[in-house]
């Protein structure tokens, strides 16, 4: 497994999803206390083997409920299989919602510290890192300005910058965020960093 960089070993995740749509935190705890619940048993990924190597650039396409999300989640860490194992070797930054990892309240340079802090960066590293995201992001009007006044592709830009620069060995992007991402490598031609 020298050059392997992922590896799934048949996985499988499982969601049990009640069979009654159940209103409120509260009752489902009486319900599930007085044994009143029942549960549908969903695979959403059932024996998957996958190795990918360096240098890969991997998609993944399917129909709406495949296991694409679950997988990607599998490989960020997010989730744990059922059964199986996950192999992921070097720093893993995921992309998997528009604005996950991000405070609303915060603005945006607070989320570019607060973010690289979860990555593992020194409070020094974010300080050199911090005007660079916000360069490449092109949002130094809005930077001090909460995170909840930006819209959806501001948030998504600052997202891509961030996760760009910390220079990641592999980076997870979910849906549209692809496409985002495809947007900014052909803005700046030479680099992504």
């Amino acid at each position: 497994m020298n050059d392997i960089v992922i590896a799934l070993e048949n996985v499988s995740v499982c969601y049990r999803i009640p069979k009654e749509r159940i209103g409120t935190f509260k009752e489902y705890a009486i319900r599930r206390i007085q044994g009143k619940i029942s549960h549908h048993v969903f695979w959403a990924l059932q024996d998957i083997n996958l190795q990918i190597s360096a240098g890969e650039m991997v998609g993944l396409i399917g129909q709406n409920g495949a296991g694409k999300s679950t997988l990607l989640k599998l490989i960020a860490r997010v989730l744990r299989p059922k059964n199986g194992r996950v192999w992921v070797k070097g720093l893993v930054v995921p992309l998997l919602e528009l604005g996950a990892g991000f405070h609303p309240e915060l603005t945006g340079r607070e989320n570019i510290y607060l973010n690289g802090a979860m990555l593992g960066f020194t409070r020094r590293q974010m300080d050199e890192k911090c005007s660079r995201i916000i360069q490449f992001s092109e949002l130094e009007e809005f930077i001090d300005a909460p995170l909840r006044t930006y819209s959806t592709g501001m948030a998504a830009r600052l997202g891509f910058a961030l996760a760009t620069d910390t220079k990641p060995e592999i980076l997870i992007l979910d849906e549209i965020l692809l496409l985002n991402f495809l947007f900014l490598i052909n803005k700046d031609h030479n680099s992504l960093y």
